[in-house]
């Protein structure tokens, strides 16, 4: 098939959220393409959204072989790794982007959870990477959950509370829920993760922020949920 009949393909596909159909036109195009690094970035995507966490990896992986340079700033990479269950391997890619960008909460709230998985919470507590000055409404917030001086609850008052109106408060809401949930799962209460994580993941939460709220980070917690939610039985009748 062209390259041009592929590309429009794999837009309308990106368009509908259609993620199988968009894996399945870049594992055509890649076929033609083999060693056309953005391919893998953007299979990678794809496969992660569907749930295909080992493939996404794998993706990743190529990726990097292929470009060396991208490694440091693939975040993309480390969320996979974090879902496959490779929490090494995803606290290492996070770490790595530290070195890229120092100011992103959810970076060093990710390898916590990375390390909270592998090592214990509070290993992930005694060396969460630091960060000062995350500019966007919440987040710093959010930190200091982790860090352990802020308790779940006071980090939802303090959404509650805040005074932002439209898209803007709809994100500070988004973000704060998404990594409330994540913080409940890394502390082994999954009904509560799962609380918040249904929450974040409400298709009209995404729709009131806008640009404030990350597509990608939107389908994280949609997966999350998702993932969490099968190791909670179901209840009796």
């Amino acid at each position: 098939m062209p390259i041009e009949q592929l590309s429009k393909q794999l837009s309308e596909a990106r368009q509908q959220f259609d993620f199988g159909k968009a894996v399945r036109v870049l594992d055509q195009w890649i076929k033609q393409q083999p060693d056309r690094s953005q391919l893998y970035y953007l299979r990678g995507c794809e496969n992660f959204f569907a749930g295909n966490y080992r493939q996404s990896v794998k993706d990743f992986d190529r990726l990097v072989e292929l470009e060396p340079a991208r490694r440091q700033s693939l975040w993309e990479r480390g969320i996979s790794y974090y879902f496959a269950g490779d929490f090494a391997k995803g606290a290492e890619q996070f770490a790595d982007y530290q070195n890229y960008h120092d100011q992103d909460v959810e970076n060093s709230v990710f390898r916590y959870l990375c390390v909270a998985k592998a090592d214990g919470v509070k290993q992930a507590r005694e060396t969460l990477l630091p960060i000062e000055n995350d500019p966007r409404p919440g987040l710093m917030e959010v930190f200091r959950l982790y860090e352990g001086k802020e308790t779940p609850q006071n980090v939802l008052e303090d959404m509650q509370q805040t005074k932002l109106t439209g898209p803007a408060a709809a994100g500070y809401r988004f973000y704060t829920l998404l990594y409330v949930g994540l913080y409940y799962d890394a502390h082994g209460d999954d009904a509560l993760a799962v609380k918040y994580l249904a929450e974040a993941s409400d298709p009209k939460l995404l729709e009131a922020g806008g640009r404030r709220i990350s597509r990608y980070m939107w389908d994280t917690a949609r997966l999350a949920h998702q993932e969490i939610s099968k190791r909670i039985p179901p209840a009796k009748n």
